[in-house]
């Protein structure tokens, strides 16, 4: 086997594995929408929408405080450990509702859940991110969170069949075996992060790594084994966050990602209803879904692709932009066949939010990538949280759905100039990798 074969088939193991966690994230994180209808159908425990509502937020939380303490704990203990952690985590406690006795019970288990698939995506952006070409980082970073909606569309379908022939508790159970099945998948072929194995002094480990998976010095971790980042990983990822040049941007980078996923989250729970109450014949929620997750799912591989050529702030910051414009040109009840596509456009551009993770993944060193991820991740699902809140609140107000959509257009414009104003003093910005490498040199965000 060749080379360059060999290099392919190593860094294309990690970023498939990964993926396929993502993916059973997205199932993970839409299920308890599927089945709603039917728990509150069938009145299940004797469930209300305001029980429902508070359900729903649990899991929320859960995948807050999750990405926040994997975040910290995988550049304490390791990329890997955390990875099967959380993948055995939201499996078996997935599984467990299938079989809840009680909403009690029901309740406290997505919460058990949102703390495992909430502290996965973090992780494995982080595990991602070194063991491909430095030059391509965002991009895979970008391939890796389509799982989020391929994970949501195959819940979507498998719902519509599988929930009236065997009820409801078949999906969290099926969910929670194929969840086993990739800890298997997963524990035989992720490894553990270089960079972390030469901070910790084991190098003979990281050696053997390297050569398994055929990581040359064009990758991060190639760089690791041959001593680039050791210094860094002297001090603890929280003494790096506040160490001057990135201080500020990690009080940034949290806020950023709350506007970001405020939007997001605001758009994929009200937009369908408001734009059928302002008179647009849209007919179901899933044709606006089907639009608005198809731009979201290219644009986290477009923009993330667009990152590591033209540099992360140029192309985040005009995504949050041009999803403003989209948002505010509803304002102007353009016709009918406009606005599918401009709910295209808006899903495109809410995927800057997903772009945000790589520039913040390539700002920090690898010793504080997980935490800034976890931070990054967790505190910004607070605008999951508030941005439907907010647009209920904002369509009882004599504003309505004009009100919303220039929310949303101040909110975009507000994400834009955050992204513009972070330091430029990150590792992008003040570090190249050896021009000796051989592969193309890193792009400053």
């Amino acid at each position: 086997m060749s080379r360059s074969t060999t290099r392919s088939a190593g860094f294309r193991t990690v970023v498939f594995t990964c993926l396929a966690v993502t993916v059973l994230d997205g199932v993970d994180l839409l299920m308890f929408g599927a089945v709603l209808p039917v728990l509150l159908g069938e009145q299940v425990w004797g469930m209300t929408t305001v029980e429902a509502g508070f359900v729903g937020s649990l899991s929320l939380f859960g995948m807050m405080i999750g990405a926040m303490l994997a975040g910290y704990l995988t550049d304490i203990v390791g990329r890997r450990p955390i990875v099967l952690a959380c993948v055995a985590s939201f499996s078996v406690f997935t599984g467990l509702c299938a079989i809840a006795p009680s909403l009690e019970i029901f309740g406290l288990l997505r919460f058990l859940a949102g703390l495992g698939f909430g502290g996965a995506l973090p992780t494995v952006i982080a595990l991602t991110m070194e063991y491909v070409r430095i030059d391509r980082r965002q991009f895979y970073n970008g391939v890796v969170q389509t799982g989020f909606p391929i994970g949501g569309a195959l819940v979507s379908v498998v719902a519509i069949v599988v929930i009236p022939l065997f009820g409801w508790q078949s999906l969290f159970g099926a969910a929670g075996l194929i969840g086993l099945v990739l800890f298997a998948v997963a524990y035989r072929n992720l490894p553990e992060s270089l960079a972390f194995l030469v901070a910790r002094g084991r190098h003979d480990e990281a050696a053997e790594l390297a050569r398994r998976f055929d990581i040359g010095t064009g990758a991060e971790s190639g760089l690791a084994v041959a001593g680039g980042d050791a210094p860094a990983a002297r001090r603890s990822a929280l003494q790096l966050l506040a160490a001057p040049g990135f201080r500020v941007a990690s009080l940034l980078f949290p806020l950023i990602s709350f506007f970001g996923l405020l939007v997001a989250y605001g758009m994929n729970t009200w937009i369908p209803q408001i734009l059928r109450s302002t008179g647009y014949d849209l007919g179901s929620a899933l044709s606006f879904m089907l639009a608005f997750n198809l731009g979201s799912a290219a644009g986290m591989v477009v923009l993330t692709g667009l990152a590591d050529r033209f540099g992360s702030r140029r192309v985040i910051a005009s995504g949050f932009l041009a999803g403003a414009a989209a948002v505010a040109s509803l304002t102007l009840a353009p016709v009918q066949a406009v606005v599918f596509a401009i709910v295209l456009v808006i899903g495109f551009c809410s995927s800057s939010q997903s772009a945000v993770y790589g520039f913040a993944g390539v700002y920090y060193p690898p010793a504080a990538r997980g935490t800034a991820l976890g931070l990054c991740a967790g505190l910004g699902r607070l605008g999951g949280v508030v941005g439907p809140i907010m647009v209920g609140i904002v369509i009882a107000t004599p504003a309505g759905a004009g009100g919303v959509f220039w929310a949303f257009t101040v909110v975009g414009l507000a994400a834009a100039l955050l992204v513009a104003v972070v330091p430029r003093s990150g590792l992008t910005d003040r570090r190249r990798p050896p021009a000796s490498t051989g592969t193309a040199e890193q792009v400053a965000a």
